[in-house]
């Protein structure tokens, strides 16, 4: 199992997600240190020095991917400059109570919230109990009913596009007080595979994102974890949020609404929520949020301050 391991984590760097072994080696990657580690100690201590350094090889490699998750960070100046807080929301199309993934945006008060899995009848709810998001001030709902993706936010919108041929993508152009912000809300679905995410997401960050002068955000549900080549291809054009700003792994699914086999709950096992930026924003705080709402997503934030 050892030599398994370290070769699924060595080959992701030739052969990124083209192999099952390499990846889901990277899906599971932090999971892999609980057993990775006492492993390699028990064989220390029984002399097996091949398999201990297999092991321990194997738990290094990990460790260094995503010691900066937990390292501190350098203070980011929040003052005198317009910040954006941002939620990024599967709220799931099984979802029985939807008052409950209402009651969390309220909680949290988000300038722009980006939704998936949002049915016909969910989003008639979500009107009513989102109504007074802003206290007084007037809430703009943008939704896509044949992608089941929706956008709420404090500020009107100068467009609401619907992106063809690069899987479900909300586009949206909201007019803040300081100018236009592009919003991408996205939802990469499981079917068909790791490469057409891929695919999808290339041509979506080459044909729109890329062209985009002024400030972007890119969030929503991408179903890929952030160790996989789909995410290292949207890395070579933003910024992750929750890697710049946040702590910890900040699992984001599933959730103990999700039952496995029917029976039974699972804890988070992986981060497949995410936000992105350009270079227009810094990220002052980000989080996972630990209440799902009745989703078997937990939602994602983030603080964005422009520069």
């Amino acid at each position: 199992m050892g030599v398994i391991l370290l070769v699924g984590l060595v080959l992701r760097f030739w052969t990124g997600d083209d192999l099952m072994l390499s990846r889901y080696a990277g899906y599971l990657m932090p999971w892999l240190l609980v057993g990775l580690l006492p492993g390699a100690l028990w064989a220390g201590l029984m002399h097996h020095r091949g398999l201990s350094f297999l092991l321990g090889g194997s738990a290094i490699i990990i460790f260094v991917a995503y010691a900066p998750l937990f390292m501190s960070r350098p203070e980011v100046s929040d003052q005198d400059t317009p910040q954006f807080k941002v939620l990024s929301y599967n709220i799931w199309s099984k979802n029985l109570d939807i008052s409950r993934a209402a009651g969390n945006i309220h909680k949290l008060r988000p300038d722009i919230v980006l939704l998936q899995e949002v049915t016909p009848k969910a989003f008639h709810k979500l009107e009513g109990y989102l109504a007074d998001l802003y206290s007084g001030q007037e809430v703009h709902f943008f939704f896509e009913p044949s992608l089941l993706l929706m956008v709420v936010s404090r500020y009107p919108a100068d467009f609401n596009l619907r992106i063809v041929g690069k899987g479900r993508v909300q586009k949206i152009g909201l007019r803040s007080p300081v100018g236009l912000i592009t919003v991408f809300n996205v939802h990469l679905l499981r079917r068909g595979g790791w490469q057409s995410r891929y695919n999808k997401i290339f041509s979506l960050l080459q044909e729109e994102v890329a062209h985009e002068a002024g400030a972007v955000i890119l969030g929503g549900d991408f179903n890929t974890p952030d160790q996989s080549q789909t995410y290292k291809v949207i890395k070579k054009f933003l910024d992750n949020a929750h890697w710049e700003a946040g702590f910890g792994f900040g699992f984001s699914f599933p959730t103990s609404a999700k039952k496995l086999f029917g029976l039974f709950s699972a804890p988070a096992l992986i981060r497949i929520d995410h936000i992105f930026f350009n270079n227009h924003f810094v990220a002052l705080r980000a989080a996972t949020i630990k209440d799902s709402g009745g989703s078997d997503h937990f939602p994602v934030m983030a603080v964005l301050s422009l520069k």
